[in-house]
């Protein structure tokens, strides 16, 4: 369920995962940022951000500059985050283009960017 038009938080077991499509420019940028702001702010602090921009259809500068400010928002609040783009999408050049990538991780689906964070060690208790 979306929460505003084209954007839907998701949260589950520290891990907020925030989906955005259709485009992220001038005209949306304001309300995309308000949702993640006040997502991260609510409840118990996740310790990861997921931001898939796998639906998202067209990237703007204005949308590269709040994709930033939501990661600096969280590392002020010691909250990881990562980008979700398809590989080869127009989304993900514009991503790179921009330098994004040498400041937030960059996953090609949810599943390789929750793994990512996960501890290496995996105990298994005796049956």
């Amino acid at each position: 369920m979306r929460d505003h038009e084209g954007i839907a938080p998701e949260r589950t077991s520290g891990v907020l995962v925030v989906e955005v499509s259709g485009e992220l420019d001038i005209d949306t940028v304001g309300q995309w940022t308000k949702v993640i702001e006040d997502t991260i702010c609510e409840l118990p602090g996740p310790h990861l951000l997921v931001l898939d921009l796998g639906q998202l259809e067209f990237l703007s500068v204005r949308g590269i500059r709040g994709l930033l400010r939501a990661f600096e928002l969280c590392w002020e609040r010691g909250i990881s985050g990562c980008l979700i783009a398809t590989p080869g999408s127009a989304v993900e050049r514009v991503i790179r283009l921009a330098g994004l990538t040498g400041r937030v991780p960059l996953f090609p689906h949810r599943l390789a960017a929750i793994a990512a964070y996960q501890p290496t060690e995996m105990r298994w208790l005796p049956s």
